[in-house]
């Protein structure tokens, strides 16, 4: 079983994308409200190494030859990529041994440093995020490392605006009745206006997030922030794509888990990234839920999977 790759998991943003996962679960400088894979564990702003940066790149190496299809190799996983200090040298070494692009996807915390910034010229998308335009609201959603503020991290993203020639994507994730005041929106546009992103995603939550309060925005209400941020904002949609005959045999079981040890996914998800029917994913889904390998949640009118010893999200319901 691959231990730092995952997927390729259809993502709305990048296609059929290879995750990397290289930071232990769960560093991260962030203590997300939404966040799919559960409170932090571990809030931390210092960088350090936390794999044999060669066995990654070995993995991801090998397992982008074996697959049909991988649009882009992307870091992300169960914390902060940025906390890792051999990003640099990983991404590097990728580029060597294949031709996918790499995308980065960062909380965007850490950006202030130069050595961050340096560390992702490297990649030829990086997908930062930003989920409030005030203080108050950044500590409320994010709750961020002490050491970390909203004003460094607007900061940070503008200076690496400024030294990067690739193509940055912002995530913004909107939550019904926390970062959706008037007020609080024209902030936002003030700064996207001024930061000159080159996309902005918006976002709602989708997944069973870890706290129960988090409330998703209808597709009507995104579509109108959308349109009050300009003609580079548009809201993320559902994958369409899927994989066509996909291999029913055991590495179906090798591939599902080890996504759902990272994020939640549903039984349609799961039919899209392996390309086995439908109902034979839902008898397997049942079988390792019945060997206790699995949970499954309800969140909004669908059931997630999650893998067992995972911190479970706090939704309504359950299975």
């Amino acid at each position: 079983m691959s231990k730092y790759v995952f997927g390729p998991v259809p993502s709305r943003r990048l296609g059929f994308s290879l995750g990397v996962d290289t930071i232990r679960s769960k560093y991260c400088s962030y203590d997300c409200i939404y966040c799919q894979i559960g409170k932090t564990t571990y809030l931390e702003v210092e960088r350090r190494r936390f794999f044999d940066p060669d066995e990654v790149v070995e993995e991801v190496s090998r397992n982008v030859s074996k697959e049909n299809r991988v649009d882009f190799v992307t870091f992300s996983g169960s914390g902060e990529p940025t906390l890792n200090s051999d990003l640099r040298y990983m991404i590097r070494e990728i580029k060597k041994k294949t031709r996918v692009p790499i995308a980065i996807i960062t909380n965007g915390s850490l950006l202030h440093l130069e050595e961050v910034r340096n560390d992702l010229l490297e990649a030829d998308v990086v997908l930062p995020s930003l989920d409030a335009a005030s203080d108050d609201i950044f500590h409320y959603i994010n709750r961020p490392h002490p050491l970390i503020g909203l004003e460094m991290v607007t900061e940070g993203l503008e200076r690496f605006r400024n030294a990067y020639d690739g193509e940055i994507w912002l995530e913004i994730m909107m939550i019904r009745d926390i970062n959706d005041d008037p007020e609080e929106l024209k902030e936002f546009k003030r700064i996207i206006d001024y930061l000159d992103v080159d996309k902005v995603h918006l976002n709602t939550v989708t997944r069973p997030p870890c706290e129960e309060a988090t409330g998703a925005m209808e597709t009507s209400a995104l579509e109108e922030v959308c349109r009050f941020f300009g003609d580079k904002c548009e809201v993320v949609s559902t994958f369409e794509q899927a994989v066509e005959d996909g291999d029913d045999d055991a590495d179906w079981e090798e591939i599902v888990l080890g996504i759902l040890e990272r994020r939640s996914m549903n039984l349609e998800d799961i039919v899209k990234i392996t390309g086995v029917p439908y109902l034979k994913v839902k008898s397997r889904l049942s079988g390792l839920e019945r060997n206790g390998i699995i949970k499954s949640y309800y969140f909004g009118e669908s059931i997630f999977f999650l893998k067992t010893g995972k911190i479970e999200p706090k939704t309504p319901g359950g299975v």
